[in-house]
């Protein structure tokens, strides 16, 4: 069944740094190939995700590791990157022998509360899964009741955005389904529950809105998008139409 079509696709080559809008993502059995390919680790060894390292965020990578900071310095230079973070930092690229972690709260409007280490699944940088999906409806439906915060898609780091024929968190509804879009083959595995990301500042004047947790499970429980796997590897266009199978 026809739902919809692919309004905007994003990749995120840096863990926790700006994404890029594109036309085409390529995806693997791991997900969109070159998504979160790089990232910071601390001195301790922890990923620099944002939930901890908000300022991450100010600064964006590319696909072979560069990482452009706020005042337009491109680099990849560890003492650099540690010098503009204030702590010592190392940019590392993933492999098959990967085993990471990240710090992040429980209580994400407050950031002065514990931290726990939480795993990334092995060989990766990712929080938990391989491909985050969202539709324009929930978006919009979330701003209709609380046009106070910024529902700018950048505070959800999808990776899919769909503009489709449902109310807003339909997509919630799939969980368990295969969608066809363009050459790929993707399983909803799940609704995807939100952390401290959202409520982070990022650039363009998006600013720190903690409330915006609680609008969120005021809204749907705090979920927001759904988490996805990939059944079959294929390119995805901008425009593709989109099918529940």
């Amino acid at each position: 069944m026809e739902i919809g079509t692919v309004a905007q696709l994003w990749q995120y080559p840096v863990k926790s740094m700006q994404g890029t809008s594109v036309e085409t993502l390529a995806l693997d059995a791991g997900g969109v190939i070159d998504d979160r390919r790089w990232a910071l680790i601390d001195g301790n060894g922890k990923l620099c995700s944002a939930k901890r390292y908000s300022k991450v965020l100010f600064a964006s990578g590319q696909s072979d590791g560069t990482v452009i900071l706020p005042d337009g310095t491109m680099t990849r230079d560890n003492a650099v990157l540690s010098e503009w973070l204030g702590i010592p930092v190392s940019l590392v690229e993933r492999s098959a022998d990967t085993m990471a972690s990240l710090e992040m709260t429980f209580d994400p409007p407050n950031d002065d509360s514990e931290y726990y280490e939480i795993p990334a699944p092995a060989g990766t940088f990712l929080d938990l899964a391989a491909l985050h999906v969202l539709s324009l409806q929930t978006l919009a439906g979330c701003s209709a009741v609380y046009p106070e915060f910024a529902w700018d898609v950048r505070r959800y780091r999808p990776n899919i955005v769909l503009d489709v024929d449902v109310q807003p968190f339909g997509e919630d509804a799939w969980s368990g389904a295969n969608i066809t879009i363009g050459e790929a083959i993707i399983r909803v595995d799940q609704p995807t529950v939100r952390c401290a990301m959202p409520l982070r500042a990022q650039p363009d004047g998006i600013e720190r809105q903690p409330g915006l947790y609680s609008a969120l499970d005021e809204l749907h429980n705090n979920h927001l998008g759904i988490y996805c796997s990939v059944v079959t590897p294929g390119t995805v266009n901008v425009g593709d139409s989109i099918s529940v199978m």
